[in-house]
């Protein structure tokens, strides 16, 4: 018997284990339709899409590594809750990190860690979950059915703006970049 429950314990452990949460990211590895653009000069575009995208970018980028062609940002974006209820206390901010890395023909880019900060409840990080893991209890939510259409919201407001982002980014790593050498 006594092996019985502990085995139902280990079990019990490895389930929820296995339902931990995921962060909500959007990644991919792009290749350009000019597979001979070098590494530099997609780096190079992608500091002028920082440049572009954001107000003050050197405030934004935290590690510029010219060495191995990698930028990587903190940025964020404004949220305003159209669901009435409790929308004053979760306006805020969602803020999320960008990395580009490059290399020749082809570069990455990463969004992640979405936090969002209201001006009185704060979610913390957006995962894939159907509703916040930090939406417990009536007060930080109320009813599942709630928490699920807030998650909803938060999610459509991240893949608009993300959606956006990335379309100009495309844009900018597939334009060419006037080198000194075209002057």
């Amino acid at each position: 018997m006594k092996h019985a429950l502990v085995f139902v314990f280990f079990c019990a452990l490895s389930l929820f284990k296995a339902q931990e949460s995921t962060a909500l990211s959007y990644s991919e590895v792009i290749k350009l339709s000019d597979s001979t653009k070098s590494s530099k000069l997609l780096y190079a575009s992608a500091k002028m899409w920082f440049t572009q995208t954001f107000k003050d970018p050197k405030e934004v980028i935290i590690l510029d590594d010219s060495n191995n062609n990698i930028i990587v940002g903190r940025g964020n974006m404004r949220y305003n809750s159209k669901i009435f209820s409790g929308s004053a206390a979760r306006q805020g901010w969602i803020g999320f990190d960008v990395q580009i890395a490059c290399k020749d023909g082809r570069y990455k880019y990463n969004f992640s860690n979405f936090t969002h900060e209201g001006k009185t409840y704060n979610y913390g990080l957006i995962t894939t979950d159907p509703f916040l893991p930090t939406m417990k209890g009536m007060l930080m939510g109320g009813p599942e059915n709630y928490k699920i259409r807030v998650t909803n919201e938060l999610k459509e407001t991240i893949k608009d703006r993300i959606t956006i982002l990335i379309s100009e980014l495309q844009k900018t790593m597939e334009k060419p970049l006037t080198t000194k050498e075209e002057w």
